[in-house]
Order: structure tokens, then sequence, then C-alpha cells
């Protein structure tokens, strides 16, 4: 924090919050380290109540580059570019590019956050996942409202359709997408490869987890 300034910052901040703790910031204090933590907690509370009221509008705008980065434009963009919620989840969409004006039937959501373990330092991410439960499917997606590190936005998206055919089995789709900055050359190479490794380990886990747990019953 004690070099962040905007246009130059290692953790991604929108430039109220980054102002807010840099004002917070006083080395010569012992319990520095704690005021900022207990101000960045209290910051990520407001960002989240922000988006819970107004939606992706309310998502951060980064001022780290030549042209701001506005998180809820970035979200829009790139769901546009998924022809499967197009075609098979058109209220899915809709749900998330106007939540929460835009309420979705059938399903339950929550926020949380988690530290995610890739790339070459943890990253701390707030994510708003819903689950949508029908005789026909069911789905789960996850959308990336913050992340301290590399991503701007992201979606993860599983789907699960009985199979009548095949007895009490289903297919499993998945799909992840995401946008993200700083993954360029030699180094982010090295990165978009571990992030993408550690993506298809936590699935194959998670998947060897719910096959374990669906054949014990």
């Amino acid at each position: 924090m004690k070099s962040c300034k905007v246009g130059s910052c290692e953790l991604k901040l929108g430039e109220d919050a980054l102002i807010r703790l840099k004002m917070a910031l006083d080395r010569s204090k012992a319990n520095a380290n704690a005021d900022v933590d207990r101000l960045a907690r209290q910051l990520l509370l407001e960002y989240v109540n922000g988006y819970l009221e107004g939606g992706n509008s309310e998502l951060a705008t980064y001022r780290d580059s030549s042209r701001p980065t506005f998180v809820g434009q970035e979200f829009a963009s790139m769901i546009d570019r998924m022809p499967e919620l197009i075609e098979y989840l058109p209220d899915l969409k809709r749900y998330l590019i106007g939540f929460p004006k835009v309420t979705l039937p059938n399903s339950d959501s929550f926020i949380y956050w988690q530290e995610a373990k890739f790339g070459l330092k943890p990253t701390i991410r707030i994510n708003h996942l819903t689950l949508v439960q029908e005789p026909t499917q069911t789905v789960v997606v996850s959308k990336m409202l913050y992340a301290s590190h590399y991503f701007w936005t992201a979606i993860e998206l599983r789907v699960l359709v009985p199979d009548p055919a095949r007895g009490p089995g289903f297919w499993f789709a998945s799909v992840n997408r995401s946008r993200s900055d700083g993954l360029s050359g030699f180094t982010g190479a090295l990165i978009r490869g571990k992030v993408r490794g550690e993506a298809e380990k936590g699935m194959m886990a998670v998947l060897q987890s719910t096959k374990s747990t669906l054949e014990q019953h």
C-alpha cells in the first residue's frame, strides 16, 4: 500500500478505495497493519452491499492503464460472447446482467469470499453464486465480483442434465470464462499456465469427491 497510487498498484482497487486506504495508512503506529486490514474488510463489505443494491453498475472501475476498466462492462461483454448462455440459458443471462432488478425463478443465491492459491501470489476473490434447480436441469453459476490480483471478472458455469436412458446418471457441462490483465509476456504465460493447471486440478478434485459421495448412496 505504501507505494500504491492511481495508475500503479499491485492490488486491484478502485480509486476511492485506494485513497481511503492510503489516508488510513500510518506506518508510525504499532497497529498500522491491523488498521489497514480492518478498513479493507469494511471497504469490501461496502462493495458487496453496493452490488446487492445496484448490481453491475456498482462494480469497480480500475484506473491502472491508459483507459479506465469498468468491471460491469467487462462482465457484460464477456457473457455476450458465451453462445451457450444465449441459446440455452437466456433467463440466466438476463439475471446475470440485470441483478438485482431481474429475478430468476427456482433459484437461490449468496455471496461468498475465498482465498485462491494460484499464480504467483494468493488472491482474494468475492463471488456471487446462484443455484437454479429445475426438473430438466440443475445450474450452478459463480460470478466473480472482485479479485485482488490478475482478474477483472470471471464466470464459472456448471450444468447437470439428467439422462433417463442412463439410469440415475447425468451429463455434466462446465464452462469457465474470465477477463484479466497482467498476464502477457513471459511471466504472464507462466502465470496463465499455473492458473489453468490449478483450475483443472480443482475441477478434478470436485468431480472425484462428488462421484465418491454419490456412489456411497
